[in-house]
């Protein structure tokens, strides 16, 4: 019985634990007009960033807050961008599955 409920209970921390790492980050809902609340976008002008890999979309968030990707949109919304900041984003949309 106690092993039952131990396992109960680290079966309860993981779920726990994965829900929030799968929490959109503050910042998306600037994302959401563009790339579609889960990063799947429902017009073609943009893209589907769900299920990329983090390190890709990481990289080019940076690249455009740093200038070297040209987007004024995208530039715009990145210039405020921490690299923590990004790196939620980027965590958070690879997590999400393409549709």
């Amino acid at each position: 019985m106690k092993k039952l409920l131990m396992t109960a209970i680290a079966a309860g921390f993981l779920l726990s634990t994965s829900a929030s790492a799968l929490e959109a980050p503050a910042k998306a809902v600037t994302c959401i007009g563009c790339h579609g609340a889960d990063g799947n976008s429902v017009v073609p002008n943009f893209p589907n960033i769900a299920g990329q890999h983090a390190s890709y979309l990481e990289k080019q968030l940076k690249d455009f807050r740093d200038g070297f990707r040209k987007d004024a949109s995208m530039a715009a919304f990145a210039k405020g961008l921490t690299d923590e900041e990004i790196k939620a984003l980027a965590a958070f949309y690879a997590a999400q599955p393409a549709k």
